[in-house]
């Protein structure tokens, strides 16, 4: 594992022996959460064969009233110039409000794919920032902060058990702006250029981005969409994981071809197949 420098974006770097995939992925993460959240999808991913990077968008952004203000739009300029400061083309996979902006991604010239783990619906007031005191740190222009109680469970139960209080620990307060962008339905998907390959990663019981909702956003912006049956938003662990990445794989293999692979024939009809 590397940490590297993006141009002023701190990233973590993971270099599998061999690398299997031409192109690396550029990994983002949902709201309230940090690289750390991604460790275990990460380390999936380069298991696998993915040559992949986590740029701290976070650590960018700098202060709390900077935070506060940043925007969607704000948070698809950081990606792109971590992207561009990689200097090849990637594949982008994200979680959440990440997933979201990996979609959006997808519209970039240096963007072969894009993933998305149940990303939030635009125009959607999803519960991940719900509660009277994040409504009206929205309303302030203040950082929101992370959900509690029966939300803060519903969140993280798909993870696995003895992770669940690192995960809930790590979790930090987050861009009430960002958050006001998603539910606000700002977020524009028209593009001059049509946009690379995009799939959606459902989860059928998700209540912070229901399924019903996921797949009309799906539809809108002409994505492709997957359920993973009975479970819930945090798709990238626990018993999740494993669908979701056979899923992706699956998807980016059949819609980006035999250049992906930097494998042999044969291994590339078995990779094919599956």
């Amino acid at each position: 594992m590397d940490f590297i420098e993006l141009g002023r974006i701190k990233a973590q770097r993971e270099t599998p022996e061999p690398i299997k995939f031409a192109w690396p992925v550029v990994l983002l993460p949902e709201l309230f959460a940090t690289p750390q959240h991604l460790a275990i999808l990460l380390g999936y991913l380069t298991t696998i064969g993915w040559e992949a990077y986590v740029p701290d968008l976070r650590h960018a952004i700098g202060d709390a009233s900077r935070l506060a203000k940043f925007n969607f739009n704000d948070l698809i300029a950081l990606a792109t110039e971590a992207i561009e400061a990689i200097g090849r083309e990637v594949v982008v996979i994200g979680h959440g409000v990440g997933g979201l902006a990996a979609l959006k991604l997808g519209e970039h010239r240096s963007v072969k794919a894009s993933v998305a783990f149940a990303p939030l619906i635009p125009g959607f007031r999803t519960p991940l920032a719900g509660g009277i005191a994040n409504r009206i740190a929205m309303m302030l222009g203040r950082p929101i902060n992370p959900p509690r109680g029966r939300a803060l469970f519903e969140l993280i139960a798909d993870a696995e058990p003895f992770a669940r209080e690192g995960l809930i620990k790590a979790m930090v307060p987050d861009s009430g702006a960002l958050a006001t962008d998603v539910i606000s339905g700002a977020i524009d998907f028209t593009a001059s250029a049509p946009p690379r390959p995009r799939l959606i990663v459902a989860g059928e019981s998700d209540i912070f981005a229901p399924f019903d909702q996921a797949s009309a956003f799906a539809e809108s912006i002409g994505a492709s969409i997957v359920k993973i049956a009975g479970r819930g938003h945090w798709l990238i662990a626990g018993r999740a994981i494993e669908r979701g990445i056979h899923q992706a794989q699956r998807f980016l293999v059949r819609a980006l071809g035999q250049d992906l692979l930097l494998l042999y024939p044969e291994e590339w009809k078995n990779e094919s197949e599956k």
